[in-house]
C-alpha cells in the first residue's frame, strides 16, 4: 500500500466523501464558509448554495432553535455535541445525526449523517415488539427457557396462571412449578420436558392454584442439546382456558341442538345443506353417517319437493327481515306427525356467509287437542240444545197424560154410569202407563250414562218373548198390520231377558208411531253359531239419508210433534252396545225402514 495516503492531500477529499454523508465549517455567526455534501434531502442537498449561507435558515424553527443552542454551547465550553434530530418535510420525516466540534476560535466543524433509515428500521422494531407484547398479553402467551443441568425454569410472559403476568424473568425450579400442575397432568408435564426431546412438542395441561378456578394450558417446545447429554429446552405456553370454556360450551351447545326433540337443520340460501339433528335425520331417513354437506334440499328433506318451495322460503324470510314463521303439513308417520310449526331465520356464520336455520316442531297433538275441544264444545251446544228441547218436550209429554188422569179421575168420581166408568178408567190407565213410561226412559237414560245398567243373563226362549210381545201390542186400537215370525226350531239363548224385551218394545213401538194404519210391521230373528240377529222391518215413512246418523241420538225427534222423549233408539242403542252388540238401520224415504240388532251369544243351546 502506499505509503502517507491519508496525509496525501488529494486523497483527503476521497476520504471523507467516504466516512461521512456531509462536512460543514461555520463561522461564529452559523454562516457556512464551506461544505461537502453527500446528503440528499429536501433540506440538505449537493444542489443547494450552502456556502454564505446562514445554515440554521434551513431548517424549520423549532429544529434550528435546539440546533443554534448547541453550535453556542460547543463555542463555550468547547465540547463536542452529539445528538438526533427529526426533520419533517412536506414529503416524509427525516432523521440526522448532527455532530459538533470546535475546529478553533472562529470555526466550527459540524458532520450531518442520515439515519433515517436507521431510525425508521428502529421505529418499526419497536412497533413491532409493542404488538407483540400486545398479542400475546391478549393471548395470554408466556415465554419460558428450561435448562436440564440445572433443572432451572426462567420465565416471562402474559400466561396469568397465578394471577399476575410476568413482565420481568423470575427464576424456579421445576418443582415448584410442578406444584401448581394438576396432579392427574404431572405425569404428563414432566415427559414433556425429560422423556420426550424431540425438537418440537405440545402438551396440553391444567393448572390447579388453591382458590382459583381451573385453567388450560397449552405448551410448546424448542430443544437444544447441550454438552454432557443435558438440554436446553425452550418454548411458550399459551394459557386457552376461555378457548376451552368456550368450547366445552359450544359442544355443550351442538350436543343440546343435535339431540333436541325438534328437527333442525340449516342450509345455504341455495338450499345446499349445512346442518341436520338427530331428529331431522330419523324422520327423513338420513343415516348419521351420510355427509349432507353438498345435496340439495329437495333430496333430502321430504317436506320439500323441488327447488322452487325453497325458493319461496327465501322470498318470504327477505320479505320479512329474516324471520319467518309457517305451518308444514307434511306427515312423518314414524312419529304420528301430520303437521308442524316451522321458524326460519338467517344468520351470518363466522365467513359472513348467510346461513338459514329451521326449527320444525310438531304440532299434531296440540291440533289433535283442539280438535278433541271443538268437538267437545260442538257436543256441550247440541246436548244443551237437546236438554232444552228434551225439558221442553217432556213438559209437554207429562202434561198430556196428566192431564187425562186428573180429568177423567174427576169425572169417574161423579159419573153414575157403570160402563161409562169402565171407559173412562181405562184410559185413566193408559194414560197413567205412558207417564210411568217416560218416568221409566228418563231414569234408564239415567242409568245407563252413570255406567250402573246391569245385565241378568238366564236362558231364554225366543218364541216366548215374541209370543209375549204378540200379546202386549195386540190391542184393540188402531195400529198397522204387525206379524211376528218365529222359526220351528225354539233354542234357547243366554242374554238378559228384559233388556231383550227392551230393545224389541221400544224398536217396535218407533216402527208403530212413523208406519201408517195401513201399513206392516214384521219382527223375526235369526240365530248363528256365533250370533242373534232381530230385525225389525216396516212399510213406513222411511228416514232420510241426511239424519240416519241423528236417530240413535238423546232426546232427537224425526218430527217434533210426535209422542215421546226421543230416548228409546238411544237407550236401545246404548243397551246393545253394553252388551258388546251393534245395531244398524236400512231406510229410504217413503220406502220404510228395517232394523237389525246384531248380539253375540256365548252360550246357544
Amino acid at each position: 500500500m502506499q505509503k502517507g495516503i491519508l496525509r496525501d492531500i488529494q486523497f483527503v477529499e476521497k476520504i471523507l466523501q467516504m466516512t461521512c454523508d456531509t462536512l460543514i465549517v461555520l463561522d461564529n455567526n452559523n454562516i457556512c464558509l464551506d461544505a461537502l455534501v453527500k446528503t440528499d434531502n429536501p433540506v440538505l442537498n449537493p444542489r443547494l448554495q450552502l456556502i454564505g449561507k446562514d445554515f440554521l435558515s434551513l431548517f424549520p424553527y423549532e429544529t434550528a432553535k435546539i440546533i443554534g443552542q448547541e453550535l453556542e454551547f460547543c463555542r463555550l465550553t468547547g465540547q463536542e455535541s452529539n445528538n438526533n434530530y427529526d426533520l419533517p418535510t412536506s414529503e416524509q420525516m427525516y432523521y440526522f445525526k448532527f455532530i459538533i466540534q470546535k475546529f478553533d476560535d472562529g470555526r466550527l466543524l459540524c458532520q450531518y449523517r442520515d439515519i433515517t433509515r436507521r431510525s425508521n428500521m428502529k421505529r418499526r422494531l419497536k412497533a413491532a415488539l409493542t404488538t407483540l407484547l400486545e398479542v400475546e398479553k391478549e393471548a395470554r402467551i408466556g415465554h419460558w427457557t428450561y435448562n436440564t443441568a440445572t433443572q432451572q425454569m426462567m420465565y416471562s410472559g402474559f400466561l396469568n396462571v397465578n394471577r399476575k403476568d410476568v413482565l420481568d424473568p423470575v427464576f424456579l425450579r421445576l418443582e415448584e412449578f410442578l406444584e401448581i400442575v394438576h396432579p392427574d397432568d404431572k405425569r404428563k408435564v414432566y415427559n414433556f420436558f425429560f422423556i420426550d426431546k424431540h425438537e418440537r412438542q405440545v402438551v396440553e395441561y391444567r393448572i390447579s392454584v388453591p382458590g382459583e378456578k381451573i385453567k388450560y394450558v397449552v405448551s410448546t417446545k424448542y430443544s437444544r442439546h447441550l454438552e454432557n447429554d443435558e438440554w436446553l429446552i425452550s418454548g411458550f405456553s399459551q394459557n386457552v382456558t376461555d378457548l376451552i370454556q368456550n368450547r366445552i360450551e359450544l359442544e355443550m351447545i351442538l350436543s343440546v341442538v343435535f339431540n333436541a326433540p325438534y328437527s333442525i337443520h340449516a342450509n345455504h340460501l341455495d338450499g345446499t345443506l349445512v346442518f341436520a339433528n338427530k331428529e331431522c335425520r330419523f324422520q327423513n331417513h338420513i343415516p348419521n353417517s351420510q355427509r349432507i354437506f353438498t345435496l340439495p334440499i329437495s333430496d333430502v328433506l321430504k317436506n320439500f319437493s323441488s327447488q322452487e318451495q325453497w325458493e319461496e322460503i327465501i322470498h318470504e324470510l327477505k320479505e320479512r327481515k329474516g324471520f319467518y314463521k309457517y305451518r308444514c303439513d307434511y306427515a312423518y308417520p314414524e312419529r304420528n306427525i301430520f303437521s308442524s310449526e316451522c321458524r326460519s331465520f338467517l344468520v351470518k356464520n363466522g365467513a359472513g356467509d348467510e346461513i338459514v336455520w329451521t326449527i320444525r316442531r310438531d304440532i299434531s297433538d296440540q291440533l289433535r287437542y283442539e280438535e278433541q275441544l271443538m268437538k267437545a264444545k260442538e257436543a256441550a251446544e247440541e246436548s244443551e240444545q237437546l236438554k232444552s228441547a228434551f225439558i221442553s218436550n217432556m213438559s209437554h209429554e207429562i202434561r198430556t197424560p196428566l192431564n187425562a188422569i186428573v180429568g177423567f179421575s174427576t169425572i169417574i168420581a161423579n159419573t153414575e154410569d157403570a160402563e161409562l166408568r169402565q171407559e173412562y178408567g181405562q184410559i185413566v190407565s193408559s194414560n197413567s202407563d205412558q207417564l210411568l213410561r217416560l218416568v221409566q226412559d228418563v231414569l234408564e237414560m239415567s242409568h245407563l250414562e252413570s255406567g250402573k245398567l246391569q245385565f241378568h243373563t238366564e236362558s231364554i226362549s225366543l218364541h216366548g218373548i215374541l209370543r209375549e210381545l204378540e200379546k202386549s201390542f195386540n190391542q184393540p186400537i188402531a195400529r198397522p198390520n204387525l206379524y211376528f215370525h218365529l222359526l220351528e226350531d225354539d233354542k234357547p239363548v243366554c242374554l238378559d231377558r228384559g233388556r231383550l224385551l227392551q230393545v224389541l218394545t221400544n224398536l217396535i213401538s218407533n216402527a208403530i208411531k212413523f208406519t201408517p194404519d195401513t201399513g206392516e210391521i214384521h219382527v223375526g230373528y235369526t240365530i248363528s253359531s256365533e250370533s242373534l240377529i232381530l230385525s225389525v222391518t216396516d212399510t213406513g215413512i222411511g228416514i232420510s239419508p241426511d239424519k240416519l246418523e241423528d236417530i240413535f241420538t238423546r232426546f232427537w225427534k224425526a218430527n217434533s210433534v210426535a209422542q215421546g222423549t226421543g230416548l228409546g233408539l238411544a237407550i236401545s242403542k246404548s243397551i246393545i252396545e253394553q252388551m258388546n252388540g251393534r245395531i244398524v238401520v236400512q231406510s229410504e224415504e217413503g220406502n220404510g225402514s228395517i232394523f237389525k240388532v246384531y248380539i253375540p251369544l256365548s252360550d246357544v243351546k
